[in-house]
C-alpha cells in the first residue's frame, strides 16, 4: 500500500520521515517530467456524447468537452444499483452539482478544503452550488482517510481531481479502485497537460492494469475489468 501524502503531512518539515517522503516525491515529479511524453497514452473519443450541460465553466477547470465525457461515464454506470458516484476534489462544486442533476444516486464530494489550494472562500462557493441537491453528501475529509472508513455504498463511477502530482493521484487510484463495483469507471483529470507530469506518469501506470474506456484531451477514463 502506498505512503498517504496526508499523512506524511502531519509530521514536522524537518522530520526523517517528511523529509525522506518529500525528497522521493520530487525525484519521481522530475522523472515524470523527463519522460513526459513516455507516458502518453492513445485518444480515445466516443462515437457519441450527451449535450454539453449548462453550468458555470468559469468556477470549473474542467471544459464542456470534460464534462460530456464526465456525464457519458456517468450513464453508462447507471445500471449499477444500489452505488454511489464519488468526487476526489470538488473546488467551488460545479462538477458535483452537474454530476448530482444528471443522476439519481448519491454524489459524495471528497473534499477537506485545507492547504493544496483548499480554502473557506472555495467551500462557500461549493457550499452554495450544492445547497439544494439532497443527493450529494460532502465528506470534508481527505481521500485517504475517507477510504479507508468507507461508510457509504460500492462505488460506481470515481472522479479524482485533486492534488496533481504522481503520490497523490498514484495514491489516490490505489485506494479507491478497490471500492469500485465491477462494470465501474474512474476518471482521472488533467493527465495531459505538461505542469502535471505526476498525474500522468501515475495514470500511465494504472492503465495497464483496467480497461480504456474513453481519453479526450487532458481527462482519462477507465472501466474495471
Amino acid at each position: 500500500m502506498r505512503i498517504d501524502p496526508f499523512i506524511i503531512k502531519k509530521y514536522p518539515k524537518w522530520h526523517p520521515k517528511r523529509f525522506a517522503f518529500t525528497l522521493q516525491a520530487r525525484f519521481i515529479e522530475n522523472q515524470a517530467k523527463w519522460n513526459f511524453h513516455k507516458y502518453a497514452l492513445p485518444e480515445k473519443i466516443l462515437p457519441s456524447l450527451p449535450p454539453v450541460p449548462n453550468t458555470d465553466y468559469s468556477n470549473t477547470a474542467v471544459t464542456p468537452v470534460q464534462m460530456q465525457y464526465l456525464l457519458a461515464a456517468l450513464s453508462a454506470t447507471e445500471n449499477l444499483i444500489d452505488t454511489v458516484v464519488v468526487e476526489l476534489g470538488s473546488y467551488r462544486g460545479v462538477t458535483t452539482q452537474t454530476l448530482a442533476r444528471a443522476t439519481s444516486r448519491k454524489v459524495i464530494a471528497v473534499d477537506p478544503y485545507i492547504g493544496y489550494g483548499g480554502c473557506e472562500g472555495d467551500y462557500k462557493h461549493f457550499q452554495k452550488n450544492t445547497a439544494n441537491l439532497p443527493n450529494i453528501i460532502h465528506e470534508r475529509r481527505t481521500s485517504g482517510e475517507t477510504a479507508r472508513t468507507w461508510k457509504h455504498k460500492p462505488v460506481s463511477l470515481v472522479f479524482i481531481d485533486a492534488v496533481h502530482d504522481y503520490v497523490n493521484t498514484a495514491f489516490d487510484l490505489q485506494i479507491w479502485s478497490p471500492l469500485l463495483a465491477k462494470g465501474g469507471i474512474i476518471a482521472c483529470h488533467d493527465t495531459d497537460e505538461k505542469c502535471f507530469p505526476g498525474t500522468r506518469k501515475a495514470v500511465f501506470e494504472f492503465s495497464h492494469l483496467v480497461d480504456k474506456f474513453a481519453h479526450p484531451y487532458n481527462l482519462t477514463l477507465f472501466s474495471l475489468k
